[in-house]
């Protein structure tokens, strides 16, 4: 194999498909590489772990067809230092490849691409389009929100739920649920619930990019998101997502509107003061203000006030984990937010973003 292809191109391919190789590869060393493969005027590249697969392909000048596979975190590092340039890179019969570019020389030892394990071609049941930018904002909005107990392998995941030609993307961990809404305009959608493993759906912004469409081809074990550059392919968890639309509130009874920025800054500040043994703060809704109180046994207290549009007599206050609070705040892009909430005890649902709410269970004391 030889090609010339340019660093950019190059770098970028290794920054989405480096991250599916496997990290743990004791057992099959070949699974820790990148499979690199010319053909005609471009060069494919593809990583997996067996449960995810990131395939990806640029353009490059192919002088001898091939193929070869190289060890991806360290390959990745290489192109990654080399200066801006054209990168020739030539691979011999015992799957040495000799890389290339300007003044730099390097000689990485390969393995045989007959040895790279991807499973065969899926065929898939049926497919939509999204642009790229929604469905990955949709993963973007709630990711936070799933769960990172192992034992509960569906809550590890990330569900796109289809009902009625409307996609819902959720993730819960039991304690908070975040979701946003899509609209699906394809004809043949079929209604389901599809759950993502944890790592697919957090990789899923890294390596689809662009303003093109996203084709999202489903069948009952497995899922694939296929730009004009890029493929991630993946095993769904097998299992029932929970309802979690029986739990989101139409009025939770009371709704204020706040700034995002000063609440988040705000929360930022009051929850320093938060220690191990006290990890709430307390959120006291009063006639045109918000206070928001931490104390610490160990540290002390902390208080900010915020200008709130409230004009209820009743006194409301409800405790919550600071980091839950600020999560779906570093997402949002509303310059100002719902806050809905009820009884003490009861959930409080953050709204502002279109299709988008998360909802948050209250601490108790």
């Amino acid at each position: 194999m030889k090609i010339i292809v340019t660093k950019e191109n190059l770098a970028l391919a290794l920054n989405k498909t480096t991250r599916a190789a496997s990290a743990r590869s004791a057992a099959m060393p070949i699974m820790a590489n990148v499979l690199l493969e010319a053909e005609q005027d471009k060069l494919t590249l593809t990583a997996t772990d067996q449960e995810i697969v990131i395939k990806t392909w640029i353009p490059a000048l192919v002088e001898e067809a091939g193929a070869t596979t190289l060890p991806a975190k360290k390959f990745q590092q290489i192109i990654g230092a080399l200066p801006s340039a054209d990168i020739t890179i030539e691979t011999n019969d015992m799957d040495v490849s000799s890389i290339s570019c300007k003044s730099s020389r390097y000689k990485m030892n390969g393995m045989s691409a007959e040895g790279f394990s991807v499973a065969e071609a899926v065929q898939y049941d049926w497919s939509f389009k999204m642009k790229i930018k929604e469905i990955i904002r949709g993963f973007v909005k709630v990711n936070y929100a799933k769960s990172n107990d192992d034992s509960r392998k569906q809550l590890n995941g990330v569900v796109m739920s289809i009902r009625s030609g409307i996609m819902t993307i959720a993730a819960t961990d039991g304690r908070r649920l975040a979701a946003v809404e899509n609209t699906i305009e394809d004809e043949g959608v079929k209604d389901g619930d599809y759950i993502l493993p944890s790592r697919a759906s957090s990789e899923i912004s890294s390596c689809l990019d662009g303003d093109d469409d996203v084709i999202v081809s489903v069948n009952s074990s497995d899922i694939s998101f296929q730009t004009s550059t890029t493929v991630l392919s993946t095993k769904l968890v097998v299992g029932n997502y929970p309802n979690f639309r029986q739990v989101i509130p139409e009025n939770c009874g009371c709704t204020v509107s706040v700034s995002r920025t000063a609440l988040s800054e705000a929360l930022k500040r009051v929850s320093l003061i938060v220690t191990d043994s006290a990890e709430s703060v307390k959120l006291t809704f009063s006639k045109n203000t918000l206070t928001i109180f931490a104390s610490s046994a160990e540290t002390g207290e902390s208080s900010e006030t915020l200008e709130i549009a409230y004009d209820n007599e009743d006194e409301v206050t409800v405790s919550f984990n600071p980091v839950f609070f600020l999560d779906p705040l570093k997402v949002m892009e509303a310059d100002n937010i719902n806050i809905e909430f009820g009884k003490q005890y009861s959930p409080i649902k953050l709204t502002g973003d279109e299709g988008f709410l998360y909802m948050l269970m209250p601490m108790k004391g």
